[in-house]
């Protein structure tokens, strides 16, 4: 009988808290990754037009924080706190561009309905140094430019490309920390699918956040 009243307390807790969700401790960057990329929790929008898959990917603070801090080898709470703090005053995202495969799809992303050199050499160029004029993340009424892009090298491993993008406040320090909603803009120049709009409910997002249990 004890056993049977104990077992409800715990599950009627969970429910209280629930709203929230019952989360689950995360210990590495890795187990964060799997719900970020897990659609129904709002971090990761897809969208496919005429055979390529365009893929962002809303990167919290928490979850950059906890992959510096195993990048850099240390450890401990005060470690993992100095870079969250900093890290909240940016917004972070990664663009995944790869051929949708259930259209039939099945090129490397680099060489789809490329013809020449030339036409590669644009598309590497656009890809690596480039991405800056093709995205914009309107907060606010305000529009950001990625303050920083970088390219993952995949060394023809994968036929996707992924591109890191960061974007920096303008008018005052708080600003991307405190918004609720991010419409993330990429106008296509390289790939023919156009204006492709990802809207992120930043608020409903920041309730899904896992526990950080810092080893």
């Amino acid at each position: 009988m004890m056993r049977y009243f104990i077992s409800n307390l715990l599950i009627f807790s969970c429910i209280l808290i629930s709203f929230e969700g019952c989360k689950q401790d995360i210990h590495a960057s890795k187990d964060f990754n799997t719900l970020i990329n897990d659609q129904e929790n709002g971090y990761k929008q897809c969208k496919s037009v005429n055979g390529v898959m365009v893929t962002v990917v809303y990167t919290p603070p928490e979850y950059i924080a906890l992959k510096k801090m195993e990048a850099s080898g240390l450890k401990g709470e005060m470690v993992y706190d100095s870079i969250l703090e900093n890290e909240r005053l940016f917004a972070s995202f990664m663009m995944v561009f790869g051929p949708d495969e259930s259209k039939g799809n099945k090129s490397d992303i680099m060489y789809d309905g490329i013809n020449n050199f030339k036409e590669y050499a644009e598309r590497s160029l656009t890809l690596n140094f480039d991405m800056e004029n093709n995205v914009e993340l309107n907060v606010n009424q305000l529009a950001y430019k990625p303050a920083l892009s970088s390219l993952e090298n995949t060394y023809g491993l994968s036929k996707d490309r992924k591109v890191n993008l960061v974007f920096a406040p303008l008018t005052s320090k708080m600003e991307l920390a405190e918004a609720t909603n991010f419409d993330f803009v990429y106008s296509d120049e390289t790939f023919g699918v156009g204006t492709l709009h990802f809207n992120f409910d930043k608020k409903k997002m920041q309730q899904q956040i896992p526990v950080i249990a810092i080893r």
